[in-house]
């Protein structure tokens, strides 16, 4: 494969990461703080690309002609060895092309480019309701349950997670008596109904941890369109025994999808 097409993947590469973060798009991958060490690493990738191409500009006509003159020098044109007449014509040739372009690149080999541009002009979304649902409605064992009471006048908003980890595993006993709001991403039940979602990151969305809130009640009877953002506004209910989370809903609203999809722990 030619030279050229490594540091020219390097640099879209960059240039991914880069425009990523230009247009705030970078949250859908990592925690919001890692905006600037994303732009920094995307703008060296982008300088070694440009390094490479140039470099290997550079290099192309040097290595046509050494390999022009190393052809010349095996090739007999005298005497029992002589080649014959068609190769020592391809070889006046090619002596007389020396300097011109000789690194044309494969068409195979720019496929490889193909993926990191459908990236760059159609970015994959957040983590939505398929890994949710993959993960299942279990909620993942915290390493501590927050205990302290809920802060504010009811309704309290609260982090999706935050409820999913008192109700599951602290019976919702800092929750009996409060009317709590909930954002998330709508994952449907196969049993029928449905889930309020959220993704939990520490780095990036490689770790992501999903969170499951059942909900009940009247107004989650209809079931909203999947992966669509809602706002529920509802009671702690019981769960089924199991380190699950439920909640009663007294409102169910659709709202915007926020600027950061995932919750941070």
């Amino acid at each position: 494969m030619n030279r050229l097409v490594a540091p020219i993947l390097l640099f879209v590469l960059g240039a991914v990461a880069v425009q990523l973060v230009v247009f705030g798009n970078h949250v859908d991958y990592v925690r919001p703080g890692h905006g600037p060490l994303l732009a920094i690493a995307g703008g060296l990738l982008m300088a070694a690309g440009l390094w490479g191409v140039v470099a290997g500009l550079r290099a192309a006509p040097e290595e046509s002609a050494g390999a022009a003159r190393l052809a010349r020098a095996r090739v007999h044109t005298r005497g029992p060895l002589a080649a014959d007449r068609e190769t020592l014509e391809r070889l006046r040739a090619d002596e007389q092309a020396e300097g011109h372009d000789h690194s044309r690149v494969p068409g195979v080999g720019w496929l490889l480019v193909l993926p990191v541009f459908l990236v760059l002009l159609v970015p994959p979304p957040a983590l939505g309701a398929f890994a949710a649902d993959r993960a299942g409605a279990e909620v993942p064992r915290p390493a501590a349950v927050a205990t302290e009471t809920l802060a504010g006048p009811d309704p309290v908003a609260v982090e999706l997670h935050d409820y999913a980890e008192r109700a599951a595993w602290d019976d919702g006993r800092t929750l009996a008596g409060h009317t709590v709001v909930l954002t998330g991403f709508v994952t449907p039940r196969e049993e029928g109904g449905w889930y309020l979602s959220r993704m939990v990151i520490s780095c990036c969305a490689a770790d992501a941890r999903s969170y499951l809130v059942e909900t009940a009640g009247a107004p989650a009877e209809r079931v909203p369109a999947r992966n669509s953002w809602q706002q529920v506004t509802g009671t702690y209910t019981a769960g089924d025994g199991t380190h699950t989370a439920r909640i009663t809903a007294l409102e169910v609203r659709p709202v915007a999808a926020p600027q950061d999809p995932y919750e941070l722990p």
